[in-house]
């Protein structure tokens, strides 16, 4: 298995507010953690590298503490995107300039070949096999609500208003 990550500024943005971190990989288990942080208020940055170190470093205190059952290690990565939405919050409530920071979060712990995932926001996880890409993960946001509703068609959701707004961050 290879993991790759790789980020970059987009068109719109003077500043890359992508965080990411993949562990070495070893035997035991393989860490990838990827935020990014909403370029449209103050503390993007901010917010994603908090939530990209404080949910690998709670995952990275804790690992060995779960048993490595399914339930445990995804009850494991929702607590640490939880912790990572504590610091978050505790950081933009410290400082008003910060008060509206947010990120989105993908996290995915590889252990035993399998593959598990928290994803909160509309960065986006997809698996490569045989050539074949696969989205894994499905947006938090709004327009990609109005598809599933029926509302706009996937075409029209390109090119909508409000394509960039999220239903769920880790934020404020």
């Amino acid at each position: 298995m290879r993991v790759y990550a790789k980020t970059d500024i987009g068109k719109a943005r003077e500043m890359n507010q992508d965080f990411y971190y993949v562990s070495q990989s070893n035997e035991n288990m393989c860490l990838c953690i990827l935020a990014d942080g909403m370029g449209g208020y103050k503390g993007g940055e901010i917010a994603s590298s908090l939530a990209t170190n404080s949910s690998k470093k709670y995952i990275e205190e804790n690992f060995d503490k779960i048993e490595h059952s399914d339930e445990e290690i995804m009850n494991l990565i929702k607590s640490s995107m939880d912790y990572a939405n504590k610091i978050v919050y505790e950081k933009a409530k410290a400082n008003e300039e910060l008060e509206q920071m947010g990120t989105t979060l993908e996290i995915c712990i590889i252990y035993n070949s399998k593959a598990y995932i928290g994803h909160i926001g509309d960065s986006r996880i997809y698996r490569i096999r045989k050539n074949i890409i696969r989205r894994i993960t499905t947006d938090h946001s709004y327009v990609e609500k109005l598809v599933k509703d029926g509302t706009i068609t996937r075409e029209e959701a390109f090119y909508h208003p409000k394509k960039n707004m999220l239903i769920k961050a880790l934020r404020m």
